[in-house]
């Protein structure tokens, strides 16, 4: 598992929605090509995700939600994908400051090394973070 966490100048609630807001993951996520909602009710849903790694590479997970305080998910059923697990959890630091820390766990079939998947993650979790910040940050002066 590899966790990292950042300062985001918005409510809470601003960086929840930002990262629910799965659709609109290919605006500012590169990586990902397209994202269907498969069922969402209050507490949970399931996601599918079309994403460009090495090869294009489609996976489903499941997610609960915890509104305004963490965002959990595992995997469902995913192409070369073994495991998938992680969180976003919030904490505000002041009305307009939240702490996010998004942790992650992925396991990929017997082609990619359990190293070489840390490693990846590990350099590529920073920009994730930054992404999401701009995009709420962005997100709350919009408003």
């Amino acid at each position: 598992m590899v966790s990292q966490s950042i300062l985001i100048k918005t409510p809470i609630q601003t960086i929840y929605h930002c990262v629910v807001d799965f659709e609109a993951y290919p605006k500012f996520l590169s990586e990902i090509k397209s994202v269907r909602i498969e069922w969402c009710d209050d507490k949970e849903m399931e996601v599918t995700f079309k994403i460009q790694l090495i090869k294009e590479i489609t996976y489903t997970l499941h997610v609960e939600l915890d509104p305004s305080r963490a965002v959990y998910w595992k995997l469902k059923q995913g192409e070369l994908m073994k495991k998938n697990t992680g969180s976003w959890k919030f904490k505000m630091k002041d009305d307009n400051l939240t702490e996010a820390t998004y942790s992650i766990d992925v396991e990929f079939g017997l082609w990619v090394p359990k190293a070489i998947t840390q490693t990846l993650i590990e350099k590529s979790l920073p920009q994730t973070l930054q992404r999401f910040k701009k995009r709420s940050e962005k997100l709350l002066k919009s408003k």
